[in-house]
């Protein structure tokens, strides 16, 4: 729970995460785990189903029973991680369950790494095949693409496609991100992200509150997208 006492001193009212437990063991060993936090933080964490391509009966059946479980608020897939490209058949069970239920997927991305080549697999474009045939599945493509090509990607996805979103989170540490960001896309499709516990929540969110844009295109990063992409108002809390 070190993530709450940080909330609380940065003035971050919710979040939502996912764990390091569920990426390597799979939805069905974290997510249990996951409503606990939620339930101990009263509710002020949200979290999300790890869906692994290599384990899709068990991490499917683990999603499902969390649909209607407090604080669930969609699905995380990371197929550099998992070693398994984003456009691959395994997919597709978890795209039509997120269809099915109008779920949000957050997925890494990243550009092609001299020095990571497992970043291959998570590519902006490798996604545009589930995007294209899966419209009502809201994809949050994380760190916005990484960096050079890997952003362009994200944000020519972004502008083709009216159910694909960013976030800032991760080392993308490129001069003026947000400025490029709002430039070459709407504000109504960035979120903010941090990469915690890698990396602290203050490096991001300085990065936003000195962005040369529009205050309302702030305060759409820091909260408003986030609460409409997940849908979390549909939880029936009030978010002041």
């Amino acid at each position: 729970m070190d993530l709450l006492p940080l909330m609380d001193r940065l003035g971050i009212q919710y979040a939502v995460c996912t764990d390091h437990l569920s990426l390597y063991a799979g939805a069905g060993k974290g997510l249990d785990r996951l409503r606990k936090i939620f339930e101990l933080s009263r509710g002020r964490i949200y979290y999300l189903g790890v869906y692994d391509p290599r384990k899709p009966s068990e991490c499917l059946k683990a999603i499902k029973e969390a649909l209607n479980w407090p604080g669930f608020a969609g699905i995380k897939i990371h197929p550099s991680f998992h070693g398994v490209a984003a456009e691959a058949p395994t997919y597709r069970a978890v795209w039509e369950l997120a269809a099915e239920h109008s779920l949000a997927v957050l997925t890494h991305s990243w550009s092609v790494s001299p020095y990571n080549t497992a970043q291959k697999y998570s590519t902006p474009e490798r996604f545009e095949r589930y995007i294209d045939e899966f419209k009502n599945v809201r994809l949050i493509l994380a760190h916005a693409g990484g960096r050079g090509t890997g952003r362009n990607e994200a944000l020519r996805l972004l502008n083709t496609y009216e159910n694909v979103y960013t976030d800032i989170s991760g080392d993308i540490y490129c001069r003026r991100l947000i400025e490029s960001l709002v430039r070459f896309a709407s504000p109504d499709k960035i979120l903010f992200g941090s990469d915690f516990p890698w990396l602290d929540p203050r490096s991001n969110l300085a990065r936003v509150f000195l962005a040369e844009v529009p205050d309302d295109a702030k305060e759409k990063i820091l909260r408003n997208n986030a609460l409409k992409v997940y849908r979390m108002e549909e939880s029936g809390k009030q978010f002041p």
